[in-house]
């Protein structure tokens, strides 16, 4: 049931200092659309308006769309930006009507050190410490900082993870999860 709930919340929105390993995995895509750095995504940074015409410049012929996606702990109507038929972000407003929040959530995307929606936590070379089991929506999910990135999440979901979920799993199930999600958050 707690694994339904996180792909459920998946499926609504579709420490070392070396960068992570090139994806070698095929649903690993390298064709790179947007870099999530700790300034922001594309052209979207703190301070910019939640305003259509401002998220739309986040990516070259990017469309906005209303969508409903799930955050850790709730779920909400927000915009999201469309390249073609895929879902590259899903925008979430802050504090003065400005972008607050960023979910990247498409294989086109890069984080800060080369992670790429798809890889495994091994992969990614997350270091366990900088990471917290998921709560409410994401419970079964590992939630991770970005090396070197202190706006940067990594949110990786683990499969066969049975819990207890008030902790992570061991190391060998955690080097398995995957990144479903890039989050950047303005604060």
């Amino acid at each position: 049931m707690v694994r339904s709930l996180s792909l459920f919340a998946i499926a609504l929105a579709l420490s070392g200092c070396v960068a992570a390993e090139p994806p070698t995995d095929a649903t690993v895509s390298s064709s790179t659309w947007l870099t999530i750095t700790d300034d922001g995504v594309g052209t979207i940074h703190k301070g910019t308006p939640f305003q259509e015409s401002a998220l739309a410049t986040v990516a070259p012929g990017a469309e906005i769309r209303p969508i409903q996606t799930a955050k850790e702990s709730t779920t909400v109507w927000t915009q999201a930006a469309f390249v073609g038929d895929v879902q590259a972000v899903q925008f979430f407003k802050g504090p003065g009507n400005t972008v607050g929040e960023i979910h990247g959530v498409a294989q086109h995307l890069s984080g800060p050190n080369g992670e790429r929606i798809g890889m495994t936590f091994a992969q990614a070379r997350v270091n366990r410490g900088s990471c917290r089991p998921g709560k409410s929506l994401w419970v079964g999910m590992a939630i991770c900082k970005a090396r070197g990135a202190s706006h940067v999440e990594l949110v990786f979901s683990i499969p066969d993870f049975d819990g207890p979920f008030d902790r992570l799993p061991s190391g060998e199930v955690l080097n398995e999860a995957e990144l479903q999600r890039i989050v950047w958050r303005a604060t």
